[in-house]
């Protein structure tokens, strides 16, 4: 599995990136992130349809937490934190690679 090499948060930017140990650079708009979230809550609501939350404090990403060798915590501006981003997810995750 690959892991990330470099993690960086523009919060102003509202843009995540990760530089992955092979190169590949991905970035992901944070309201993205927000709308592809793993916790059950959010894809219970996917499932049923519903339109993800669209505004400022939801689709900043105001702080992040590597959990292990797992994946990525994002900790939103409305403090929605409950969904765990697995690297192979992210690695998956449609984003600008280069």
């Amino acid at each position: 599995m690959d892991y990330p090499a470099e993690i960086s948060n523009d919060r102003a930017g509202r843009l995540l990136t990760i530089v992955w140990q092979d190169g590949v650079r991905q970035q992901w708009p944070h309201a993205q992130l927000r709308a592809h979230c793993k916790c059950t809550q959010c894809q219970s609501q996917r499932l049923l349809g519903a339109k993800p939350l669209r505004s400022q404090e939801t689709s900043r990403v105001d702080n992040l937490r590597v959990i292990g060798n797992y994946g990525l915590q994002l900790v939103f501006g409305d403090r929605h934190e409950r969904g765990i981003y697995p690297w192979p997810y992210l690695r998956a995750l449609p984003a600008d690679a280069q």
